[in-house]
């Protein structure tokens, strides 16, 4: 894809890619803003179809530039790795492998929520247990109309 047309919009796009947040990028381009009119004016500047097809290719550059694949990332991790274990830090060379594992998609990271729904406790001298209509009734959020 060619440069943008309009010198703002390249500019704009160049900031991004070069990893300035949108509010940067916006006001780097030349836009001028007060408040949150950057970040508003930044996220319109991202939807539109050409920026961002721009916005892709010129990070696709900087990523063939440097040459970072996922086998060059797991390669270094392997060597890291080797080099851990030959000075005997085995803690490095568990990252360095739990690395690896998680880059190929072998160990995703995951975090359980649970969470349990608890009575209030009976008032004292309440001895019967509440069927769950009942304790509804009594213990629903007070409404304005109520």
């Amino acid at each position: 894809m060619p440069i943008l047309r309009n010198q703002r919009h390249e500019r704009f796009a160049q900031g991004l890619a070069k990893g300035l947040s949108g509010k940067a990028a916006y006001v780097e381009a030349g836009y001028r803003s007060t408040g949150n009119a950057a970040e508003v004016g930044a996220a319109k500047l991202v939807r539109n179809g050409k920026i961002a097809a721009r916005i892709a290719e010129l990070q696709a550059r900087q990523v063939r530039r440097l040459d970072v694949t996922v086998e060059s990332i797991v390669a270094e991790l392997e060597e890291a790795r080797g080099a851990a274990v030959a000075h005997k830090q085995l803690a490095a060379a568990v990252a360095a492998s739990l690395g690896k594992a998680k880059l190929l998609g072998l160990v995703i990271d995951k975090a359980e929520v649970e969470q349990t729904l608890r009575r209030p406790m009976r008032e004292p001298g309440e001895v019967r247990q509440m069927s769950l209509e009942e304790w509804v009734q009594r213990f629903k959020p007070k409404t304005a109309a109520s």
